[in-house]
């Protein structure tokens, strides 16, 4: 709660920021002071917004240093720390550039910046560039997440590049080698090291790990696509005729002024070390590269009726072709994705059902596997017989053997059902020691047949390890049709006959018993039967 109150009470960094930035275009465009006063205004404003930046992100960078020695941690201080190296280079060559405009004639070096200035840039943009490439992505990025990120970053580049070639261009002259050489150079000391910057934000944007909130990111993914269209723009357009054109130096304020303010609100919204920080979900589909897609369409489609198929046409249109290519790239790649989670969803869609629907022990079917089978069966019409098995005696097993011995049992039980039961029968085990067999096409004396096999299969002893283990069962048979019984008419039916079979069976055990003679002790007479 102190956080949030902190939070909420005003800011004179961020306000003064904020002033600055937005007046930099009005100020720069409609003020009619001299170029002596704008020209200084102008470095003195770059080197502030630079300076302000370099100071947070080494307070950002002195935050993550005391949220501790995770690799979260570090990757943030890291990346807070490259920042503040880079804008604190850029900061000291518009210091050096402001001194020469102050004290120095207003020469073209003046306007377009002296090689001091140039080199503090170019190494201020390769810092920033290499902290935010060294910056990780989501660890948890499967190979398909990487491939996708790389296509859209890719897409995105090539999209602004496109634009960034389009207005980059030497001066008019016959095409040759000397001509590629001067393009080339532009290209490469103008937008591209902005869209290096670019790709910088574009990663961890796309990424999903990043060292500040998605609004920062926004903010300084607009700086660079803002520097990056500035530093393209032809000298000729800064200098018409000898004289600056400063409305340009204020778009170049403002995207200086927003990287500025993104930092702080980063600063400002840090709750604690390492906030801002962290694994975003992983979004399967974003517009950006689509977005790209469809302006280099749109620009070629506005060249081409504008210029026809000149030069500039067919770059443009190159870039078109490539952001295309790299879209179906993506697409082909999303397409294969979604197979395999197709068919990773059937495989799991059977895995369920065989799960819902079969015993994990034995693997036969289930109690709701055999109800479902015995529905469809009894409403075919066709005759339908169920046998309900109940093992005699097999708590005693359990008891004495222990349950692992009593599962190794019942496991031998569904084999010797699987044996003795035609091929199209269905065995299930309802639970616990129960089991049952649904066979269709049977009369009522093949029925009997038939438990009586399953009945010999299921006595005398089996071998378990060093056990000797006693098996027995009792079985019930029904048989009727879907017009005379439904499954649970016929279920219950099976288990009056299983329970009629126990019944005789006990009765013939007690008859056995009785017909054997009694003991006799010592003296030759019979021993009591309450003793025996």
């Amino acid at each position: 709660m102190t956080i949030g109150r902190r939070a909420a009470r005003p800011d004179p960094l961020l306000a003064v920021l904020l002033v600055l930035t937005v007046a930099a275009v009005p100020v720069f465009a409609l003020s009619d002071a001299p170029t002596r006063v704008l020209l200084p205004l102008y470095w003195a404003l770059m080197m502030v917004f630079q300076v302000a930046f370099a100071l947070i992100a080494g307070r950002m960078s002195r935050r993550f240093r005391s949220g501790g020695a995770d690799d979260v941690s570090r990757a943030g201080r890291r990346f807070w720390r490259f920042s503040a190296l880079a804008f604190g280079t850029m900061a000291l060559g518009n210091l050096a550039q402001l001194t020469q405009v102050l004290i120095g004639p207003l020469d073209r070096t003046a306007y377009m910046g002296s090689s001091v200035l140039f080199g503090s840039l170019v190494l201020g943009i390769l810092l920033l560039t290499a902290g935010l490439l060294r910056h990780p992505n989501r660890p948890e990025h499967t190979a398909h997440g990487r491939a996708r990120l790389r296509l859209d970053t890719a897409t995105v580049l090539a999209g602004a590049a496109t634009f960034g070639v389009l207005v980059v261009q030497p001066q008019p002259r016959t095409p040759g080698v000397s001509w590629a050489l001067e393009f080339a150079l532009t290209l490469l000391t103008q937008p591209i090291l902005f869209l290096l910057l670019l790709f910088g934000v574009v990663r961890l944007a796309f990424g999903g790990l990043s060292p500040f909130s998605r609004r920062v990111g926004l903010l300084l993914g607009v700086a660079a696509v803002i520097q990056a269209a500035t530093q393209a723009i032809p000298e000729s357009l800064y200098l018409p005729g000898g004289q600056p054109e400063f409305a340009l130096y204020g778009a170049n304020l403002i995207g200086c002024g927003l990287a500025a303010i993104g930092a702080r609100l980063q600063e400002r919204t840090a709750a604690a070390p390492g906030t801002g920080t962290g694994a975003r979900p992983d979004h399967p589909f974003t517009r950006l590269p689509y977005a790209a897609m469809a302006a280099t369409w749109a620009l070629s489609g506005v060249i081409l009726i504008g210029q026809g198929l000149t030069l500039r046409c067919w770059v443009v249109l190159g870039g078109t072709m490539v952001t295309t290519v790299l879209i179906v790239c993506r697409q082909l790649l999303a397409f294969q994705h979604i197979n395999r989670l197709l068919a990773e969803r059937d495989e799991l869609t059977a895995r369920l059902t065989d799960l819902a629907f079969h015993d994990g022990l034995t693997g036969l079917v289930n109690r709701t596997g055999f109800l479902r089978t015995l529905t469809s069966s009894l409403y075919s019409g066709a005759p339908t017989t169920v046998l309900l098995i109940d093992l005699d005696r097999f708590k005693p097993v359990n008891d004495t053997f222990g349950h692992a011995t009593g599962d190794r049992l019942l496991i031998e039980v569904a084999a010797r059902l699987r044996d003795r039961v035609r091929d199209g029968d269905t065995v299930a085990r309802l639970g616990g020691d129960e089991f049952a067999v649904l066979a269709t096409g049977l009369t009522s004396a093949e029925a009997a047949v038939l438990a009586g096999h399953v009945r010999d299969a299921l006595s005398g002893t089996v071998r378990i390890g060093a056990a000797e283990v006693p098996l027995s069962g009792s079985v019930g048979a029904a048989t009727g049709t879907g017009a005379d019984f439904d499954p649970d008419a016929l279920l219950h039916a099976a288990d009056m006959d299983m329970y009629l079979q126990k019944h005789e069976s006990r009765e013939r055990a007690a008859r056995a018993a009785a017909a054997r003679p009694l003991p006799v002790d010592d003296e030759g007479a019979a021993a009591s039967p309450r003793y025996r």
